[in-house]
């Protein structure tokens, strides 16, 4: 089942919102066996709706709609739909009269298609939205069924949860061509280059499969695409890419899916019955926001100090005022003593410890933006990593993050 998704708002063309609608319609569809192939943005402007509503028609079985459901003037979708498919329509009263009430509001009537179009006769259903005011719309339009939702991203989610994904397993269901489906492993403390030098030449072991390398601030995803007509054979090619993939680069992997790295330091932790505090400095409270979006946290993850002044750093977390003065605050030093120091404060069986230079000013000849100390202070003693990262300080806070979360991972499995 071949879908396209159109996203429409001209605050997705204008960047003022990111279009995270368009990147969980395909990942849900891509779940259950659909064929996503292509992803379509267009403004509040119905010509330019009803031309892209036509082109991606002619491409695929399946297009979702999502935006311009609401009442406002730049609320279009109720409108284009509405002229596309005119008299011919065949759809619930209630629906009907919906847009009737909504065209006339504008001065508009529900009408027949422009004269000289072949009049293909459309049928429509209303989806009950669950958790808002806005419904949804299953309809087909010249063959190709289209699926209008609110862009609101709540009501979206659970009309296409309870709605939509159901009605489209059951077309794939029903197709009898072959099946792609997609499994994910997480790595961690290793470059995308060292992990396919790892690996080694995809090529050799592959077949008809696919390997993706998927980098992102905390790790590389390994996307595993398997194709085949039955879950059963699917599922025994995923099982034997999976386990040459784990026998060789196992060490690395910290889960499979959508578990996060904070998941699974969590999950390490929780089997120990260990604990966890931060003392954090150029970070500023992102690692112990990210351990605390793990549900049952408190369990293991105790608190942490936001030592970003140096005063912060001497009267809270114990910090030596003669080794700030000596080798600075960006130092091996000053990282394993915030380790300790909030470890020992706190009372945990772990503490970790960040300092470095964000960026983008601050930096020195011998110590350039980017730069980052990470320690790991626990039961055999603290250890301290730097790490140079580069000149982006939403990209440094965030690997700064991914690192320590990976080195406390590290260290937790050496343990077990």
């Amino acid at each position: 089942m071949n879908v396209a998704i159109i996203t429409i708002g001209d605050e997705l063309l204008i960047g003022q919102v990111i279009n995270r609608n368009a990147a969980w319609i395909a990942e849900q569809c891509t779940n259950i066996g659909c064929s996503v192939i292509a992803h379509s943005v267009v403004g509040d402007q119905a010509e330019d709706l009803t031309s892209e509503i036509r082109r991606l028609g002619a491409r695929c079985s399946a297009l979702i709609l999502t935006g311009g459901l609401g009442p406002t003037h730049d609320d279009i979708t109720k409108f284009v739909l509405a002229e596309m498919a005119g008299d011919h329509m065949v759809v619930h009263q209630p629906w009907v009269d919906h847009l009737r009430a909504w065209l006339a509001r504008r001065g508009r009537e529900l009408t027949a298609r422009n004269a000289g179009q072949a009049e293909v006769p459309s049928t429509a259903a209303v989806l009950h939205n669950p958790v808002g005011t806005a419904p949804g719309l299953w309809m087909t339009i010249e063959g190709t069924i289209v699926v209008a939702l609110p862009g609101v991203p709540r009501e979206m989610q659970a009309l296409m949860t309870a709605e939509v994904l159901p009605r489209f397993a059951s077309h794939v269901a029903l197709e009898e061509g072959p099946i792609w489906t997609y499994h994910t492993l997480q790595t961690t403390g290793i470059a995308e280059s060292n992990l396919a030098d790892l690996i080694g030449e995809p090529s050799e072991f592959l077949g008809a499969s696919t390997l993706a390398f998927l980098p992102n601030l905390q790790g590389v995803r390994l996307r595993i695409g398997v194709v085949g007509r039955s879950d059963a054979e699917r599922t025994a090619e995923r099982d034997r890419v999976r386990a040459i993939l784990w026998n060789r680069a196992g060490r690395f992997i910290f889960g499979e899916g959508d578990r996060t790295l904070s998941e699974a330091v969590g999950l390490e932790l929780a089997k120990r019955g260990h604990t966890i505090a931060v003392a954090e400095s150029c970070t500023g409270g992102l690692l112990g926001a990210e351990l605390t979006k793990v549900q049952g946290s408190s369990a293991w993850f105790l608190g942490g100090y936001l030592a970003y002044n140096n005063r912060v750093k001497i009267s809270e977390v114990c910090v030596h005022p003669a080794d700030l003065d000596r080798v600075g605050a960006v130092s091996q030093e000053v990282a394993e003593q915030l380790a300790t120091g909030a470890r020992v404060q706190i009372g945990t069986t772990w503490g970790i410890g960040i300092t470095g230079i964000a960026g983008p000013g601050g930096g020195t000849a011998e110590k350039p933006v980017g730069t980052i100390w990470i320690a790991l202070a626990g039961p055999g003693g603290v250890k301290a990593t730097r790490f140079q990262f580069g000149d982006e300080r939403h990209s440094n806070r965030e690997r700064s993050v991914g690192a320590a979360l990976g080195m406390l991972w590290t260290a937790l499995k050496a343990d077990s």
